[in-house]
């Protein structure tokens, strides 16, 4: 039997199957899902809890136990990005209490099997120090195998916390944040409407780095279209040698058709890059970066070419895969990108 609640889908199981209840359906509570019982003359009581469930999440989390404390994105604003208004997910906060229960439900489903954890949705560290602090020690409590504990960060939020709240959060056992900074072009990031600065970029990174936690900057080939390729570039290479970020996350623009950067490109204000502009964009970037120790990963599906190596010591052998690449035939090099997917 399944039950359907504003939020979610819980499947009863068949141990509660057997047992002669007659299940009545959820109700949302504060966005969760509860199983009801109605037995009898009883009252509806819940049984059990469904732990809400992400929109999205970084790839490198693709094992990780999953802990929503915030539905959909409080800025939602970036052009390029249409992936809450394509999941129908407007933002509003979580309550402690359900979090804390979601936890709860996630030990009793699972036991203490997760090494790591991520935070969703958009922006955890928009919220109150003292809730992730919170939020942090229960699931640490309640999963002590746990070595990771990441959530993504925008940079605006970021900027607002003292370093004092920062280092408490790394402290209560987050121990990644992943920001999409995208590019280091102020004139991009205005354009794409991204909230933030080349200055705030290199702030808000550095402070993360400070408090004790790994930083994944992604940056997103393609955001500057045909016209201001050099300039994304450029600017990027920039905050990426001063940040000198753990993790350089490379990602290729996607414009979904409900983007606001969709309607920009059917007036002609935006000039989509080319799959060949892409790469190299790609092999520009790299041959820029000066980031000692910087781990530089094409770590997504629609990535043009899976390059992944360390900064400085690997940086000959990821460009000759781009070299080599790029002097292939040109029928060769079309077929390739035509393969490759267009996902978000």
């Amino acid at each position: 039997m399944i039950s359907f609640g504003l939020k979610g889908i819980g499947c009863v199981p068949p141990s509660r199957r057997r047992s002669g209840r007659n299940y009545a359906g959820v109700i949302p509570g504060a966005g969760a899902v509860h199983l009801l019982d109605r037995t009898g003359d009883s009252p509806y009581k819940v049984i059990m809890h469904v732990p809400e469930q992400l929109v999205i999440r970084p790839p490198s989390e693709a094992k990780s136990l999953l802990v929503r404390v915030v539905r959909g994105c409080h800025w939602n604003r970036c052009a390029f990005c249409g992936i809450y208004d394509l999941f129908g997910v407007p933002h509003s906060q979580r309550g402690l209490e359900e979090v804390l229960k979601d936890i709860d439900a996630l030990s009793e489903r699972y036991g203490d099997i997760f090494s790591t954890a991520f935070l969703g949705d958009a922006d955890p560290l928009n919220l109150d120090a003292s809730f992730l602090v919170e939020v942090l020690q229960h699931l640490r409590l309640k999963f002590p195998r746990l070595k990771r504990v990441t959530s993504y960060g925008r940079a605006s939020s970021l900027a607002k916390k003292s370093p004092e709240e920062l280092s408490a959060i790394s402290q209560a056992g987050l121990n990644r944040v992943h920001v999409g900074f995208e590019s280091g072009s102020d004139q991009v990031l205005r354009f794409q409407k991204k909230g933030t600065s080349q200055r705030q970029l290199i702030d808000a990174g550095k402070k993360v780095m400070a408090a004790g936690m790994e930083l994944s900057f992604y940056f997103l080939l393609g955001l500057g279209g045909q016209d201001l390729w050099k300039e994304h570039v450029a600017e990027s290479v920039k905050v990426l040698n001063e940040v000198k970020p753990h993790f350089i996350r490379i990602r290729r623009l996607y414009i979904h058709p409900l983007s606001r950067l969709s309607e920009k490109l059917k007036t002609g204000d935006f000039r989509e890059q080319t799959p060949e502009g892409t790469v190299l964009e790609l092999k520009h970037l790299l041959e820029g970066l000066d980031a000692e120790g910087s781990t530089f990963a094409c770590d997504h599906a629609n990535n043009y070419l899976p390059v992944f190596g360390r900064l400085n010591a690997e940086k000959d052998r990821m460009l000759g895969i781009i070299d080599a690449f790029l002097a292939l035939p040109e029928s060769q090099r079309m077929a390739h990108y035509e393969s490759i997917p267009s996902v978000i």
